[in-house]
């Protein structure tokens, strides 16, 4: 495949969003940091919410900053003021203004889930295919919008399953999936450099939090990626 007269700009866009996680993936060394400490009142700020509170501004932070990829690689016209949500057929939409081919069925992303396993561990998972891509990122999308309209994030939908259930009945979102959006959002724009044209060596280094235990496992292959 011919690389995409664009495909510069969809680098540059790339490497923005890397910079861009950049936070969000120290945020999650600083959530675990906060594990061994004590606040001013003298209680444990793990497993507090103070420390709970990180993970709602790691994945809105990451969130932001995975759409802006989209809308820098989208952008046809300057003028245009109108904003691209993260939703992938609205995207796979533009794209073929492009004659590019995005959220193709052979996409995925992977992220981490509550684990099968005793103890039920959280472990690296694998969303591949349209249909379950379009799922995974519409409750992040439902979450996202939850939490920027100062609603109770444990109402999100759980469609795809990606979230965790809870005593109460909701869902939520722990430490671990805001984690593994990070690698979801690189895996996105890692699939869109190559839908342009573009191969591996043209993707930045991606940054990723620190990771210890299970969060060290080897990650799940995708189709399009290693």
């Amino acid at each position: 495949m011919s690389p995409h007269p664009r495909l510069p700009a969809v680098i540059d866009a790339a490497d923005a969003l890397s910079a861009g996680l950049r936070n969000p993936s120290m945020l999650v060394g600083l959530h675990r940091d906060l594990d061994g400490l004590t606040g001013k009142d003298g209680k444990s700020l793990g497993g507090s919410k103070k420390q709970y509170a990180l993970r709602w501004g790691i994945f809105t932070m990451s969130y932001a900053a995975v759409e802006a990829f989209f809308n820098d690689v989208l952008a046809l016209d300057p003028s245009r003021t109108r904003h691209l949500p993260l939703n992938p057929d609205k995207l796979r939409h533009v794209g073929q203004q492009h004659a590019v081919r995005l959220f193709a069925n052979d996409w995925g992303v992977r992220t981490r889930t509550l684990g099968n396993g005793p103890g039920n561990r959280s472990r690296w998972s694998a969303f591949v295919g349209t249909q379950e891509v379009q799922l995974y990122l519409a409750d992040m999308k439902t979450l996202r919008d939850i939490l920027s309209h100062g609603g109770d994030p444990y109402t999100v939908s759980n469609r795809s399953g990606a979230l965790w259930p809870l005593k109460s009945g909701g869902h939520s979102m722990r430490l671990m999936g805001a984690e593994g959006f990070i690698q979801a959002c690189c895996d996105l724009a890692s699939q869109t450099v190559l839908a342009y044209g573009g191969v591996s060596a043209d993707c930045p280094e991606w940054p990723e939090p620190e990771r210890s235990g299970l969060s060290m496992e080897r990650r799940p292959s995708l189709p399009l990626l290693d």
